[in-house]
C-alpha cells in the first residue's frame, strides 16, 4: 500500500485528505531507539513509529520535515543516522507544499547515499546524485503522466529494496506531539 505518498504519512494514517510535511524513514540494521534519538538530536522527534522488529528486518519512523518552533528548516543529515551495517530509505512525500514539488526518495547504506529519486518526472531520476536505482526505474518504463505515477514509482522502489507495505495498524502515533506542530 503506497497511498501515503500522495498526501503524507500522518494524513494517510488518519484517513484525511490534506497534505502534511512528514518524512517516512524505513530503517534496517539500526535500533529504532537509536534512530529516534538521532532524529531528536536533530530536532525532528518521531511523530509515529512501527513496532519492534527483529534484527535484519525493516522498521519505520515518521518525523516532520522541519521544526517550526525553532524556525529550523535545515535538512536532516541521514548519513549520520546510518552507521556501518545500517540501511535507510527515506521518502519525502511533500518536499515543499507551497511550491507543489513532487516527492523525493533517498537510499542510504553504511552512511553513504546510494540513490536519490526525484519524482518530478522520469528525466529527473538520479539527476542530482548517483543513483543505483535509476537504471531499474528507467527500465520499468513508468508513465510519469499517469495519475498514479507517484504510487507506481513508490511501489517499484519498495519492491526493489524489499520494503514491507506500510500498515496503519502497526504504527504508534504521538498525538500530542503532532498536535503541537499543527
Amino acid at each position: 500500500m503506497t497511498g501515503w505518498i500522495n498526501g503524507g504519512v500522518i494524513a494517510w494514517i488518519e484517513g484525511e485528505q490534506y497534505e502534511d510535511e512528514t518524512v517516512l524513514v524505513y530503517a534496517k540494521g539500526v535500533a529504532q531507539a537509536d534512530l529516534a534519538n538521532g532524529l531528536i538530536a536533530q530536532h525532528r522527534p518521531p511523530f509515529a513509529r512501527g513496532g519492534d522488529v527483529p534484527p535484519g528486518e525493516w522498521g519505520v519512523i515518521v518525523h516532520h520535515m522541519h521544526d517550526p518552533s525553532r524556525d529550523d528548516f535545515d535538512e536532516i543529515d541521514y548519513h549520520e543516522l546510518c552507521p556501518p551495517g545500517a540501511e535507510l530509505v527515506v521518502f519525502v512525500p511533500n518536499p515543499c507544499i507551497a511550491k507543489a514539488h513532487r516527492p523525493m526518495a533517498y537510499h542510504y547504506k553504511d552512511g553513504q547515499a546510494l540513490s536519490c529519486i526525484n519524482y518530478e518526472d522520469a528525466d529527473h531520476v538520479g539527476e542530482y546524485w548517483p543513483s543505483e536505482l535509476a537504471s531499474r526505474i528507467t527500465a520499468a518504463g513508468l508513465d510519469c503522466a499517469a495519475a498514479d505515477y507517484d504510487e507506481q514509482l513508490t511501489q517499484l522502489i519498495c519492491d526493489q529494496l524489499g520494503l514491507p507495505a506500510l500498515d496503519r495498524d502497526t504504527l504508534t502515533v504521538d498525538r500530542s506531539l503532532i498536535d503541537s506542530y499543527y
